[in-house]
């Protein structure tokens, strides 16, 4: 009996060793067979870096006409955001896609960004800001970031509008067309030399950056100023009160089309803004009383679908004199050309823009 108990013995332990190695060897197997089972950490860094590559390296969709001068009605045919000028100037970004991207009247937080440029199915929350070096711009979307965050930085330009500034000289040198008491004054933007030919900067600055400093009359935002109209004998200093903004029209010229009127502005409308003497606040109509300064802002889009790339538009300006004897008498008028050699370039500030997502 005593050796038959030895033997049970043995056999037990052996028993229990086998066991408990085989357990451990299956217990170790278990967590690779589960491994497709457990969630994936999300890495939050590379979020922010995607969303900031499509922002300021992709001028968005679509692209044609552009999606910044879509209306509110329309924004649902916006499918996503890009802030760059166009895809071969990456880091220049377009003052017009900043203010329309950031406005909050037309944008809601968080929805109407999630899939315009997050992207993604998961309900991702996030603050992009952007900003500039001198202050003069500073715009934020999105929540306060918590303590975790995933982040990215990215440096870059903001393309400003350009400027077309007629003062007292120009205006008396390129002339009036004068019937009796109403004068026209012409400005003419030529498409093609915009667009296409900007070989006048080519001595000023770096070829590569020329396409940054390009003024585009159907996508830009287009500014006229005329100032000190009484000046150096355009108008009769006799003609005090006298002087009226009547009407602003926009004619056309196209090779493949006849010339005539294709928009006449009376006012109001939401793409035009009218300042007269330095005002701060549109004219809410024409006809306007002037006294020495007009200012004219054509939203960008403006132009678009009334011009090609090879039309000539003439905007031009009808004023009418009381005093029918009170005004700079000439019979012709030759159109003040909104050219680069007549307005002040498109300047490149410096800027920064940040994207957190979490």
């Amino acid at each position: 009996m005593l050796n038959d108990h030895a033997y049970l013995s043995i056999d037990f332990l052996a028993g229990m060793t086998i066991f408990m190695i085989a357990f451990i060897w299956v217990a170790t197997m278990i967590p690779g067979l589960l491994i497709s089972l457990q969630g994936g950490t999300i890495d939050y860094d590379a979020v922010a870096y995607r969303t900031g590559v499509i922002l300021v390296e992709d001028p968005g969709w679509p692209s044609n006409p552009p999606w910044e001068i879509k209306d509110d009605l329309q924004k649902d045919d916006i499918e996503r955001f890009g802030l760059s000028i166009e895809k071969d100037t990456p880091n220049i970004l377009k003052l017009s896609k900043v203010e329309r991207f950031f406005c909050s009247t037309s944008f809601h937080y968080p929805d109407d960004y999630q899939h315009r440029v997050i992207f993604g199915d998961r309900p991702y929350l996030f603050n992009i800001s952007l900003s500039t070096f001198d202050a003069t711009m500073s715009h934020s979307v999105g929540d306060i970031r918590p303590d975790g965050y995933g982040y990215i930085r990215r440096l870059v330009k903001i393309k400003y509008p350009s400027n077309s500034t007629i003062n007292a000289p120009n205006f008396r040198n390129s002339g009036l067309s004068a019937n009796v008491t109403k004068h026209v004054f012409s400005v003419q933007l030529n498409c093609t030399e915009l667009i296409r030919n900007i070989t006048n900067l080519a001595n000023q600055i770096p070829a590569y950056q020329i396409p940054a400093y390009q003024i585009n009359p159907l996508r830009d935002r287009i500014m006229v100023n005329i100032s000190n109209m009484r000046g150096a004998g355009v108008f009769h200093p006799g003609a005090n009160n006298g002087i009226n903004l009547s009407a602003i029209e926009i004619f056309r010229q196209n090779p493949a089309q006849p010339f005539g009127k294709v928009r006449e502005y009376l006012g109001p409308d939401p793409m035009v803004s009218v300042y007269i003497d330095g005002g701060t606040t549109t004219v809410p109509a024409l006809p306007a009383s002037v006294t020495d300064n007009v200012s004219v802002i054509f939203s960008p889009g403006f132009f678009y679908g009334m011009a090609s790339d090879n039309t000539q538009l003439y905007i031009n300006y009808t004023y009418k004199l009381e005093q029918a004897d009170n005004f700079f008498n000439n019979s012709f008028t030759i159109p003040y050309p909104y050219d680069y050699n007549h307005v002040t370039r498109p300047i490149l500030k410096e800027g920064v823009l940040e994207v957190a997502i979490w």
